[in-house]
């Protein structure tokens, strides 16, 4: 099967210094055996093929799902050297997987490379082979179609935002040393159902929209308030909304609105969400200029383009799941609690990820500890809570 655009795109982008995978960590409850988590696996690799496959040039090669390894481990500190790994797409399927189990408790930790899966993708597998583990479905045995996703795209270049400064975004301030290569993260969560409840009553503005605002305030106190910043926010870009690849474009938002109520902060994101949406930054382009070089070349012109000033990447990562839970499967009510371990761009030094399941919102902080300390991590994560806190004051 042939790479897609975005496929290409994040091969192209992977490097040891800034590896192009997320990690999903799922807490888990009444855990079946061990071999109900590898037939769901290898279920899940059958039902979407390509999950199956490594990487040889531009196209996607299938290798049977016998060769998928389980990790096993006996404490949870063994993420940290698993999501450390090299990830190669060229020797390995593009899912690896790691089990930490604790009598009838679990942790299952999930890497998906973007070349391959998004985040809609990685629900789908998960809710699969969950749903195939705790025996709500029965595993599928033969292997099914390659069909790859259908995106929109546009004939245009992509537009930059009305909304967008002069110049790029302010970074994140660091230690502004070297990539290391390895990530670390922090996760604090939090009760979303009055705050969901209260965004629908404020109007003009969504869950998303407030914890993007949310994000965007926090960076902008870190960054001792005057500054430019913007964020990457990844925006589904599928025709379908099922399927398994990555379907992941992006749109960036920018903390370009007056000092006033945190309410009509959350409705000027909105306005630059609808802006983009309508004016095409998030479709891709038909036929852009990478994919008409080999790759040897297109790799390193491609991230070197990517680091210009004039080419906005924003201050950091930020995205919020919520509504892809719910088609993930009925064996997800047995997830406990959900972390995002994210990717770093070479222009970003922090990642994001909000995950909202069963009225609860998870919210994890990657980062490159090269870049950032743990006091900043959890300085971070302390405005994170205090922002939420006052948009629960301003808004219930």
């Amino acid at each position: 099967m042939r790479l897609s655009l975005l496929d290409r795109a994040f091969c192209l982008l992977d490097t040891a210094r800034s590896p192009q995978d997320f990690t999903l960590i799922l807490d888990l409850r009444d855990v079946p055996d061990v071999e109900r988590f590898y037939a769901g696996a290898r279920s899940a690799m059958n039902r979407f093929p390509r999950s199956a496959c490594s990487v040889a040039g531009r196209v996607s090669v299938w290798r049977e799902n016998k060769y998928f390894n389980l990790e096993l481990a006996e404490s949870s500190s063994a993420i940290k050297g698993f999501i450390d790994k090299e990830f190669d797409l060229r020797r390995q399927p593009a899912v690896r997987q790691l089990l930490v189990r604790n009598g009838s408790r679990a942790r299952l930790a999930t890497r998906f490379h973007h070349a391959a899966a998004d985040g809609l993708s990685a629900a789908l597998w998960l809710g699969h082979e969950l749903n195939v583990a705790y025996e709500f479905e029965r595993p599928q045995v033969d292997p099914g179609r390659f069909n790859g996703l259908t995106l929109r795209k546009s004939a245009n270049s992509v537009r930059r935002s009305q909304f967008a400064f002069e110049g790029s975004s302010d970074p994140l301030r660091t230690l502004h040393s070297k990539r290391s290569g390895t990530r670390r993260w922090s996760t604090i969560s939090f009760p979303s159902c009055e705050l969901q409840k209260a965004c629908r009553r404020a109007g003009g503005f969504t869950y998303h929209d407030l914890l993007a605002t949310c994000t965007l305030e926090v960076l902008r106190h870190w960054n001792n308030k005057k500054c430019k910043l913007g964020l990457w926010v990844p925006i589904n870009v599928r025709r379908e909304s099922g399927g398994f690849g990555n379907g992941t474009s992006r749109i960036r938002v920018y903390a370009n609105y007056d000092d006033t109520s945190f309410i009509e902060k959350c409705r000027a994101v909105r306005r630059q969400v609808s802006w983009t949406t309508k004016h095409g930054e998030w479709v891709m382009p038909e036929n852009p200029w990478f994919t008409r070089l080999p790759d040897s070349i297109a790799g390193p012109l491609l991230r070197t383009y990517l680091q210009l000033p004039k080419i906005d990447m924003g201050t950091a990562v930020f995205t919020h799941a919520g509504s892809w839970l719910a088609n993930a499967g009925e064996a997800f009510k047995h997830v406990e609690r959900i972390e995002c371990v994210g990717l770093l761009h070479p222009r970003q030094n922090l990642a994001i990820n909000a995950v909202t399941h069963s009225g609860h919102t998870w919210l994890t902080f990657t980062y490159d500890p090269a870049q950032l300390t743990t006091d900043d991590v959890q300085q971070l994560t302390q405005l994170y809570s205090e922002q939420v806190a006052q948009a629960r004051r301003e808004l219930l």
